[in-house]
C-alpha cells in the first residue's frame, strides 16, 4: 500500500506530490497525457502561490524563467486612470509571476522525478476505484494490477474523472461573457507592467510573458468575426503582428464548485473542486494553495495511518471559502470590463480615477488583486 495516489499531473497534483514526498510519504501521480501540453491559458502565479513553489523547491528556477509583475496600469481612451504598485506587499515574493503553466508543470515534474523517479506514472488514466476502511483500491488503463493507497486525491481539473466516480456534484453557472486570447511579440513598451485597457466595446487585458511576448485578452461578442489583432488596434491603438501569434484561443467563463472537497478517503483539489473565471488569473494559485494546505494533513495520515475527519472537513470548508472569495473577485473583474454605452464608460473611468487617488484604497486593491490576504 502506498500513502497517497494523486490523479492529475498538473501544478496542483505535482506540488502536492513533492510536498508529501519530501515529508517521507510514498506517492504515485497518475497522468493520462503521455506528452505535456504545449500551450498554456494559465500564466499568473500570485505571491502566496510563489511561496508554495518555494516550499516545493522550485521558486528560484520559476522566477528566473518568468516575468515578475510589480505594477499594473488602468487605461481608458489612451489615458492612464489608475496604477497599482505591488511594492506595498509584504512577504518573500511581492509580485505576480507571469509564467506559462506548461513551464510551471515542467519545473515541478523535474523536481518530483529528482525526489522519486518512480512517483510519476504518465500515459495512464484512472478507470474506477472503491474505498473501504483501510484505503482506496484503484484501477487504471495500462496497469494490470490495481493500486492500493491510504488516500486518493483528484487533481485532474475541471473535467475530473475522480469527481463523478466519487459521486460529488459540480454545481454552478456559466457566465455570459466570451473572450478571445492570444500571445504576440510585445509592441507596447509596457515592459514588465500589466495593463487593463477599458473601452466601451469591452475590456482588453495585456500581460507580459517570458521571451519578449505579451498575452492579450479581449471581451468579445460571439457573433463578431473581428480578429483579435483588429480588436486590439481598434480599442487600444496598439498593433500586433497577426502572423506572429504563438497561441490563440476563445473561451467562456464558469463558476462551479463541489459542496465538499472530501468524501471519505477521496479528496479533490484545484479545478476539480472549484472552477472560477480565469479573469484575474487566480485559478492556478488556488490549486497550489489547496495542495499546501492538504499536505500536512496527509503527512499526518502517513505517520498515524489516517487523518481525523474533522481536520479534513475544516480543510474543505476553508478552501471552498477561499475559492468563493476568488470567484467573487473574478466576477467583479468581469463586471468592470463589460461593454458600456460611451457615457457610462466615462462614468466608470471617472469612478476608477477617484478610487486611484486614495492610497489606502489602492493598497487594499493591490492586496486583493494579488491574493496577498485571505486566500491561504
Amino acid at each position: 500500500m502506498i500513502d497517497v495516489l494523486i490523479v492529475g499531473g498538473g501544478p496542483a497534483g505535482l506540488t502536492l506530490a513533492i510536498l508529501l514526498t519530501r515529508a517521507g510519504l510514498t506517492v504515485r501521480v497518475v497522468e493520462a497525457r503521455d506528452t505535456p501540453q504545449e500551450h498554456s491559458r494559465a500564466i499568473g502565479l500570485h505571491p502566496p502561490a510563489v511561496d508554495v513553489l518555494h516550499a516545493a523547491g522550485i521558486a528560484k528556477e520559476a522566477i528566473a524563467s518568468g516575468v515578475p509583475i510589480r505594477r499594473g496600469l488602468g487605461l481608458s481612451s489612451g489615458r492612464r486612470i489608475a496604477a497599482l504598485d505591488f511594492d506595498v506587499l509584504t512577504g518573500r515574493h511581492p509580485f505576480i509571476l507571469s509564467l506559462p503553466q506548461a513551464t510551471t508543470t515542467e519545473l515541478l515534474t523535474a523536481r518530483l522525478r529528482e525526489l522519486d523517479p518512480q512517483a510519476l506514472l504518465v500515459g495512464h488514466a484512472l478507470t474506477t476505484f472503491r474505498q473501504d476502511d483501510r484505503g482506496i483500491h484503484a484501477t487504471m488503463t495500462g496497469r494490470p494490477a490495481p493500486i492500493t493507497a491510504r488516500y486518493l486525491v483528484g487533481a485532474d481539473g475541471v473535467g475530473s474523472t475522480v469527481r463523478p466516480l466519487a459521486g460529488l456534484p459540480f454545481a454552478g453557472s456559466l457566465y455570459p461573457d466570451h473572450y478571445v486570447m492570444g500571445d504576440y511579440p510585445d509592441t507596447t513598451g509596457f515592459g514588465a507592467t500589466a495593463a487593463l485597457l477599458l473601452h466601451p466595446e469591452g475590456i482588453v487585458e495585456s500581460f507580459p510573458l517570458p521571451g519578449g511576448l505579451r498575452r492579450w485578452v479581449a471581451w468579445h461578442r460571439p457573433a463578431d468575426a473581428t480578429t483579435l489583432p483588429s480588436l486590439i488596434e481598434r480599442r487600444t491603438g496598439y498593433r500586433v503582428d497577426p502572423d506572429a501569434a504563438t497561441m490563440h484561443s476563445r473561451f467562456r467563463c464558469s463558476h462551479r464548485a463541489v459542496a465538499q472537497m472530501v468524501h471519505g478517503r477521496v479528496i479533490l483539489i484545484g479545478d476539480a473542486a472549484h472552477e472560477i473565471s480565469p479573469i484575474g488569473g487566480q485559478g492556478m494559485a488556488l490549486g497550489l494553495l489547496d495542495a499546501a494546505a492538504l499536505a500536512p494533513l496527509l503527512t499526518r495520515a502517513g505517520t498515524k495511518g489516517s487523518t481525523p475527519a474533522d481536520l479534513l472537513a475544516a480543510f474543505s470548508r476553508d478552501r471552498l471559502r477561499a475559492a468563493a472569495r476568488a470567484g467573487r473577485q473574478a466576477h467583479l473583474n468581469m463586471a468592470l470590463g463589460r461593454p458600456l454605452p460611451r457615457v457610462l464608460d466615462q462614468v466608470r473611468a471617472a469612478a476608477i480615477t477617484a478610487v486611484a487617488r486614495s492610497k489606502p484604497l489602492t493598497d487594499a486593491v493591490a492586496h486583493r488583486f494579488t491574493m496577498s490576504r485571505g486566500f491561504r
